[in-house]
């Protein structure tokens, strides 16, 4: 097309590649900046013409960003950048009725105001501004304000110009709504580039910012009213522009009806009006605009309630009246419909006169006549009764004692608020409440569903079993989770003391859900094993073999006649990985879950690497050698990382070398790299050792005796204050006793949430600690919440970010001098937490909800109707209930019971009719057990004893026993179980 390459370099050439670039986005439906798309092109041809002159291009490639090209359909954000044309738009535009010289007072605010540009084209309203007009509306979106942010001053301006300039209307909340998500947008996009600067310096340097409006309405003119240039459309409810000129001033008032509402607009000049009068009289003359909404009314046949109208528009005036000192303003009111009229038809429009009157005289002949009394009529005093009299004193006396008895009966019997209150609304909505012999009757029914081994000290399910209802309920929430080929489930293992028992509860998760399957309410109960502690040797005489043989006996699970992998990961705290892989703990010489790091240099990371002489011998045998000692990795061996192959030669040379103490509980099930540290567990840590350090270092006050003592009582004085303002008196500080030095201790619980209230900038660094100190503790605090904040924010990952805040981290708390040492956690941030990032998302190993679920389960033992014959087997019947009921529908609830026995479940067509067959039966079976058991209760009823109804609700609970165990697919597990092969998710067990 072009005869030489020279021809490219002209200016005139690149702007007509541009052009055809864009008309090449508007055919596809999508656009971008024309900036943009003009930058693209000069890279372009500037590529081309760096290229071999041997080489002969026959076309050209122009490259544009995905982030810079949207869809016309969707709301239009720009990216801003700092190479946009920034020089304003001027406007120009006249309208035939109103002169330039009466539009002089508006568009001088526009004109003289370099901040801001305006422009119009397909439908669009396009505002070119500068940093210093939204300076303001940035502070206030990364301030910690909860108000609204007021847009009256761009509101105003584009107003303006789409009235003036455009005779168009314009939805006022649609527009705020589009200011806001833009403003949003772009101080998002500027935290994300910052990566932990100065956001505002960001934003400073970029200095040109574009907002896209598309609420704009196009009208024509018609005919005038009351002296105003109207401008509406032809359709109903079209909103209606009315445009005044008069005294060198405009009047401007917007009429835009929605379905019930309307939205009137007007600007500052009928409020002058309207407050022309308020000085002398205190009286406000708004019936111009009474008049005017009346009139944009009856266009539509709409009517409205005129009392409320008058005091809408005079309030909103009152209120507002500070605000007219700038120009332009305007104020916007919003009014409900009373009714909308009907247009009549040609029947009903004739005149019908109800309000026909009768003379006196046809009156008296209707009704007869009338006459006045004859006398005055005397007035009747009652005596007032003293003594009210005795009636409904016993219902009333009924209605007291009744309440009490249930007052009591709650109190007895332990009943919570919410409990007593959910009995309500059910027996509110369903006008029944069931015998507890149904309730006892159905619950048997239910529990029969669950294929439980229990044991005194155990209860668990079939590991398939808890994985295919892990896959169904994972399927609530990811409907395309039939398309992966590796379903990976997260293994959640946590110890919790209840009453005094020692409970392992075992959970599972499919971690393709999402994270509403990390939820209490979602995880799938797995087993519960009552320990005498929680150690490796313990855990292992605990666990029967059969439970673990059967996790690992567990390799792929078909969904249709799909068979997908399934790749078991670990899940827990730290405590708990060294439990499952047989490791000495933190106390041993290589404290690191994922590393053989020496615990003296913990601290070592990319930044401070350095090489270290080792001396072995004595005398002239003695040798030094040289090592160099650097960061750590938790998947690369060559940088120490665990594997169980080292575990296995290490412990045949000898035991705790590199901290690995015993075999792994599980065998080889879990590798190293199969597990990702809890954050929030390594959040509470942290900052536990933090506030730790923070009160070693407050107790030294550099006296004795009374002076001493006196300074650690202002000092908890100070921070008990401290306490009070961000969590409560939950947690306390106060002097330890038991400490001959009288430092400083703490009480109480601090919980993630209650941490981040508690370390807030308000916290008395300066008040408790050296000024040196405090300004390095507040520095190390200040780091991790913002190392926090990255972990959290899962939106948009910046790749390096994390890697870096982690360093800087671990360098600022070294450098703090807190303490001379770091902890495990604080040597996983600076060297595995930004691998675990990279290779996997740390949401999905948080244990919140496994947390939670330990409070349930506290909740259940308590509460269990049997505690002294199964609880365990008893709590995980009803977590499983609990679960069940997370579906409402009772074909879902029959589906996932069938697939979770028997694997047969359509996913993909999503028809539950395959089982109605299965219901029924079902159904018919236990309806036909119930009948039978009904008779025969009827005719033993008379006979039975209390001893002996007691003995057989013993029989039953055994039969129910006995029946749960029922296990469908145990044929097909095997025996024995299979070798696990070097590729241990590929060998799969036939089904």
């Amino acid at each position: 097309m072009y005869a030489s390459l020279e021809i490219l370099k002209e200016s005139g050439v690149i702007e007509e590649i541009s052009n055809k670039v864009n008309g090449l986005l508007k055919q596809k439906g999508q656009t971008a900046r024309f900036s943009s798309i003009s930058k693209a092109s000069k890279n372009a041809v500037s590529l081309w013409l760096s290229k071999k002159k041997g080489i002969k291009p026959t076309f050209l490639s122009i490259y544009l960003p995905m982030n810079i090209v949207e869809s016309l359909c969707d709301t239009v954000v720009p990216n801003s950048s700092s190479d946009e044309d920034n020089s304003p738009i001027n406007i120009t535009e006249n309208d035939s009725n109103i002169s330039e010289d009466s539009q002089s007072q508006f568009s001088s605010s526009l004109s003289q105001n370099r901040h801001i540009s305006l422009s119009f084209s397909d439908n669009l309203v396009t505002a070119d501004v500068t940093f210093e007009y939204l300076l303001d509306y940035f502070k206030h979106s990364l301030s910690m304000n909860n108000k609204p942010m007021n847009f009256e001053k761009i509101v105003s301006d584009v107003c303006v110009y789409v009235f003036l300039e455009l005779k168009c209307s314009v939805n006022i909340r649609a527009l705020k709504n589009e200011i806001s998500l833009q403003i949003s947008h772009i101080v998002q996009a500027a935290r994300v580039e910052a990566a932990g600067k100065s956001i505002i310096g960001i934003l400073r340097k970029i200095n040109s910012f574009s907002l896209v409006f598309k609420s704009i309405n196009p009208l024509v003119e018609v005919e005038p009213i009351m002296g105003f240039s109207q401008y509406r459309n032809n359709n109903y409810l079209s909103p209606i522009l009315l445009i005044h000129k008069a005294n060198e001033q405009i009047d401007i008032l917007q009429f835009y009806p929605f379905a019930n509402v309307v939205e009137i607009t007007f600007n500052e000049f009928l409020i002058k009006k309207a407050l022309s009068s308020f000085q002398l009289s205190r009286t406000l003359d708004i019936n111009e605009l009474i008049s005017l909404v009346t009139e944009c009314a009856l266009i539509y046949n709409l009517n409205f309630d005129l009392p409320i109208l008058e005091e809408a528009l005079k309030t909103k005036v009152l209120f507002n009246n500070t605000s007219f000192t700038f120009s332009p303003f305007f104020l916007n009111v919003v009014l409900k419909f009373v009714q909308v009229h009907e247009v009549q038809t040609d029947f009903d429009q004739t005149p019908i006169n109800d309000s026909f009157c009768y003379s006196i005289e046809e009156i008296d002949a209707i009704i007869g006549p009338t006459y006045i009394t004859r006398g005055v009529k005397r007035s009747y005093e009652e005596d007032p009764i003293l003594v009210e009299p005795n009636k409904n004193m016993h219902r009333q006396n009924k209605i007291k004692k009744d309440k009490r008895d249930l007052l009591h009966l709650k109190d007895t019997y332990h009943l919570t608020d919410s409990a007593l209150n959910a009995i309500f609304q059910y027996v509110r909505s369903k006008k029944k409440l069931y015998s507890l012999k149904e309730i006892e009757r159905l619950r048997k029914e239910t529990n029969k569903k669950f294929p439980i081994i229990y044991t005194k000290t155990s209860a668990y399910v079939r590991f398939e079993y808890a994985v295919r209802t892990a896959i169904f309920v994972a399927r609530k929430y990811e409907q395309k989770l039939e398309q992966f080929d590796i379903l990976n489930i997260r293994f959640n293992m946590d110890g919790t003391l209840i009453g005094n028992k020692h409970i392992v509860a075992i959970s599972i998760n499919c971690i393709e859900g999402g994270h509403n399957c990390q939820m209490a309410k979602n995880l799938v109960p797995l087993a519960l094993f009552e320990v005498q502690k929680e150690n490796t040797e313990l855990l292992r005489k605990s666990l029967p073999t059969e439970f673990i043989d059967d996790i690992k006996s567990v390799k792929y699970i078909s969904i249709g006649a799909k068979h997908v992998n399934i790749h078991v990961r670990l899940g827990g705290d730290l405590m708990n990985a060294v439990y499952v892989f047989g490791l000495a703990g933190f106390s041993s010489n290589h404290p690191c879950v994922f590393c053989t790091q020496h615990k003296d240099d913990l601290y070592v990371t990319e930044e401070t690497a350095y090489d270290k002489c080792i001396s072995e011998g004595k005398g002239k045998n003695k040798k030094i050698t040289t090592v160099h000692v650097g960061p750590t990795s938790y998947h690369d061996p060559t940088k120490l990382a665990r594997s169980l192959e080292d575990q296995r030669v290490c412990l045949e040379k000898k035991v705790n070398d590199l901290g690995y103490k015993c075999e792994p509980l599980f065998g080889d099930l879990f590798d190293y790299q199969d597990y990702c540290v809890d954050t929030l567990h390594m959040k509470l840590r942290v900052f536990d050792v933090i506030l730790k350090d923070i009160l070693l270092h407050a107790s030294r006050t550099g006296k004795y005796g009374g002076e001493h003592t006196t300074i650690i009582e202002r000092k908890i004085k100070i921070l008990n204050q401290h306490c009070e303002r961000t969590v409560g008196k939950r947690f306390f500080f106060q002097i330890d006793l038991d400490d001959k030095n009288k430092t400083i201790a703490s009480h109480g619980k601090l919980s993630g949430h209650l941490q981040d209230l508690f370390f807030v900038d308000s916290f008395p660094y300066n008040d408790i600690l050296s000024d040196d100190m405090a300004k390095s503790a507040r520095a190390v605090v200040n780091k991790f919440k913002e190392l926090l904040n990255e972990v959290k924010h899962t939106s948009v990952k910046v790749r390096g970010v994390l890697k870096r805040l982690s360093l800087e981290f671990v360098k600022e708390y070294r450098q703090s001098c807190l303490r001379t040492t770091v902890t495990p956690y604080i040597h996983i941030i600076g060297n595995h937490l930004f691998e675990f990032d990279e290779f996997n998302n740390l949401e999905d190993y948080n244990m919140q909800g496994v947390e939670k679920n330990n409070d349930v389960l506290s909740n259940l033992y308590f509460s269990s109707t049997n505690p002294s014959k199964n609880p365990l087997l008893t709590m995980l019947q009803k977590l499983y209930r609990m679960l069940e009921m997370n579906f409402q529908d009772l074909c879902e609830r029959e589906a996932m019971s069938m697939f979770a026995h028997t694997g047969v479940y359509d996913f993909v067509q999503e028809d539950l009719t395959d089982f109605d067959s299965y219901t029924e039966d079902h159904i018919s079976f236990h309806a036909s057990k119930t009948a039978s058991n009904d008779e025969a209760d009827s005719e033993e009823e008379d006979d039975l004893s209390t001893e002996e109804i007691e003995n057989t609700d013993e029989i039953e609970d055994e039969k129910e026993l006995e029946e749960s165990m029922i296990w469908a697919p145990e044929k097909r597990i095997l025996n024995k179980p299979l070798p696990r092969s070097e590729n241990r998710f590929k060998s799969f067990r036939r089904s």
